[in-house]
């Protein structure tokens, strides 16, 4: 890094490294961590995905829902944390349902939703 006489950054050089932290902090918010909890049911990826939407939609308005491979991901995002993730995807007998917990800072109303449609 280039620096003047009194040992500050020069401001090129400063923005080009803010800008670089702001994409590697945002690039880890848009990404599932490890697995919080990962569980089998009997239902079709639509029919558990139908269950848990309208509960977290009931928690966090902006949760939504899309399709991925074999399955959907439902998405609760936080305006202060890493969004809850829940991948639920096609699996021989049902579905595979697994949580991906944002931040410690979100409780556990979430999982426990997604927990009640398990059955």
């Amino acid at each position: 890094m280039q620096r003047i006489h009194n040992g500050r950054l020069q401001m090129p050089t400063f923005r080009i490294f803010l800008a670089t932290v702001l994409v590697a902090s945002l690039a880890g918010c848009a990404t599932p961590g490890k697995p919080t909890a990962s569980k089998l049911t009997k239902k079709s990826p639509q029919q558990y995905a139908a269950c848990v939407l309208p509960k977290w939609q009931a928690l966090a308005p902006q949760a939504t829902q899309k399709s991925i491979a074999h399955g959907y991901r439902l998405t609760a995002s936080s305006a202060v944390a890493s969004d809850d993730v829940l991948d639920v995807v096609d699996v021989r007998e049902g579905s595979r349902a697994t949580f991906y917990k944002g931040s410690f800072l979100s409780g556990d109303k979430l999982r426990q939703a997604a927990k009640e449609c398990l059955d």
